[in-house]
């Protein structure tokens, strides 16, 4: 192992320039498509689904969603492809250092066309598993921007929660996974190494490499990243420390976005180099160094340069943008169907939660019964919370209220529209009613719902939407003193009905020139569904005037953190989510 780990390091002293040009060009032009073209992939698949959020508290509903489980299907593959492809340049750069670049990128089809051959008929199923038991540890192999839609929140809350047993069966499985993956370390430098082999010998032969004693020659690659990660933090700790005697405790617009962007290339240079190491490693323990010899090139410095400048740049525009001047302001804080993760959604009890955890509104759906009651629901058919095949709109209010419901780990009851106002003028929040029209509906529907407003006496302070516009419309015709919203799920341009009071635009649509339109009007602009961090933390800073979200309160968490102000120290901890750290 340490005679490998010396070779390695003797091999990349001779060929750096090679390796980091070639490589970061790489890592930046995969990076870019993971962080942009696999989420908007994503997105687009999801953007009709009928599940609040991905995580682990809608596990159940979302493997259960054809839509979605195709789309997480589709995810994950697109995600391996473009590592596969990646690590598959990895290994040219490593083993054909005099080759022109152009030679590389015109190997990617050719490659595609092998990772499908390697991956067909039957081995299709033990790339599935080789996969399923890569996805824990994408998250630190990979740009975080890949996982972005599979963000999981409250999971490492709710691990710190659990039982005893709980958090030892997770210690477990973590452990053995990790075994696992040791064990098929080598399978994607095989099937590089390999093309005309499929995935399953690949995964064989990678068993065979780490048999008995053989397994601890894998452990190079986890002392490379122990060595590259204390690097890391030996880095940003001295960026910490100048930044915090330079700028001072006010943290200047320039000095934030110049920290960010040097944390962001010390992140960058760990990830590459790490990939890069790591797969010198494998491929020179799989076999005695067969590669090609090092041909030097004159002008290799200087576009190593070059690519230093472009990253940086490249980095600073986006961290100028994250470090943008607007300060975080109290936006409205808007709990979706409640605070679902803390109940079945659009229930009483997560109705109550989303008041503990500090909404300023619970954001309700209600359809309309056969015989003119108002039910809260987001879906007609009830089959997904109840597991029955009923219809709203085609039955009587009693045959569906009271319903048994379930969603995760929480159970509830369907309830009635009264029943939840009342519940909501004993707490003390304030609603945001969306109605979800079914096609059902009487000429006298829009009637119906403002004869429903005032019999129940709700607040004037509430707020009503629909992504019916014409619904919508005809609410604000009935009751001009009625604040009344569109709720759009895909927004392309700035053409919006005048009449709406608010819109709730889907966060995938939003831009702040449609705000700043918005407010010329004299409107308001929400946006939905805001849940992870990132998220959470780049509408606080927009100009937005609320966030839909299911995680009231990590919006809160969040605000504060921003509204507050904190040293370089306290916020390189938020950044890297280690503010945990502090309460030690």
């Amino acid at each position: 192992m340490v005679r490998g780990m010396r070779k390695v390091l003797k091999d990349f002293r001779k060929n750096k320039e090679s390796y980091l040009l070639r490589a970061g060009l790489f890592q930046l032009v995969f990076t870019t498509i993971g962080a942009y073209m696999l989420p908007l992939i994503f997105k687009m698949l999801v953007i009709h689904s009928r599940v609040p959020a991905i995580n682990i508290d809608y596990v159940n509903s979302f493997l259960t969603n054809p839509l979605l489980l195709v789309a997480l299907l589709v995810h994950l593959f697109l995600l391996a492809f473009l590592t596969y492809l990646e690590l598959s340049m990895l290994v040219g750069v490593i083993c054909h250092k005099e080759l022109k670049g152009q030679f590389l990128w015109s190997s990617l089809k050719e490659k595609s066309k092998k990772f499908l051959k390697t991956i067909s008929g039957k081995h299709f199923f033990a790339f599935l598993s080789y996969l399923a038991l890569l996805v824990p540890f994408l998250r630190f192999l990979v740009a975080a921007s890949f996982l972005e839609n599979l963000y999981i929140p409250s999971f490492m809350i709710w691990v710190s929660q659990a039982p005893d047993f709980v958090k030892l069966t997770v210690c477990a499985f973590y452990l053995v996974f990790s075994y696992l993956n040791l064990r098929f370390i080598y399978t994607i430098p095989l099937a590089v190494k390999n093309e005309s082999q499929h995935f399953g010998w690949c995964m064989k032969e990678s068993l065979s490499l780490t048999r008995g004693k053989k397994i601890f020659r894998a452990f190079g690659i986890v002392f490379i990243g122990l060595a590259i990660l204390l690097g890391m933090g030996l880095l940003s700790g001295m960026v910490v420390v100048f930044a915090s005697l330079i700028d001072g405790g006010a943290r200047s617009f320039w000095g934030t976005a110049l920290f960010l962007t040097v944390i962001w290339l010390i992140f960058f240079a760990g990830r590459l180099l790490f990939k890069l190491f790591s797969m010198s490693y494998l491929v020179k323990t799989i076999e005695n160094d067969d590669c090609v010899t090092n041909s030097q090139n004159g002008h290799s410095m200087l576009a190593l340069a070059g690519l230093c400048l472009l990253v940086f740049g490249l980095g600073f525009a986006y961290n100028a943008l994250k470090a943008t001047g607007k300060q975080a302001h109290d936006v409205t804080v808007v709990g979706h169907r409640g605070m679902s993760p803390k109940g079945v959604e659009n229930s009483i009890e997560s109705l109550e939660a989303a008041a503990r955890a500090g909404a300023d509104y619970s954001e309700l759906d209600i359809v309309l019964s056969k015989d003119g009651q108002f039910i809260v629901s987001h879906d007609d058919n009830l089959k997904r919370l109840t597991g029955k095949d009923i219809t709203i709109s085609n039955s009587k209010a009693k045959e569906v209220i009271g319903l048994k419901t379930k969603q995760g780990s929480h159970n509830s009851q369907i309830a009635s529209f009264d029943d939840y106002v009342a519940k909501a003028k004993q707490l003390g929040i304030k609603l945001l009613v969306e109605l979800k029209t079914t096609g059902n509906e009487p000429a006298n529907y829009a009637q119906l719902f403002v004869n429903k407003m005032k019999s129940l006496k709700i607040d004037k302070s509430s707020l009503v939407m629909s992504s019916d516009l014409q619904a919508a419309e005809k609410v604000k015709k009935i009751a001009p003193d009625m604040a009344v919203g569109h709720t759009i799920s895909f927004q392309v341009g700035d053409s919006l009905s005048p009449k709406m009071d608010f819109y709730a635009i889907e966060d995938f649509s939003y831009n702040e020139y449609l705000a700043h339109k918005v407010h010329q009007n004299g409107k308001k602009i929400f946006v939905w569904t805001v849940n992870s961090k990132d998220d959470i933390e780049r509408y606080l800073k927009t100009s937005a005037d609320g966030v839909i979200t299911d995680y009231t309160s990590s919006v809160r968490k969040v605000q504060k953190d921003l509204t507050s102000d904190v040293s370089y120290l306290d916020y390189f901890l938020q950044i890297m989510n280690l503010s945990w750290i502090e309460n030690l």
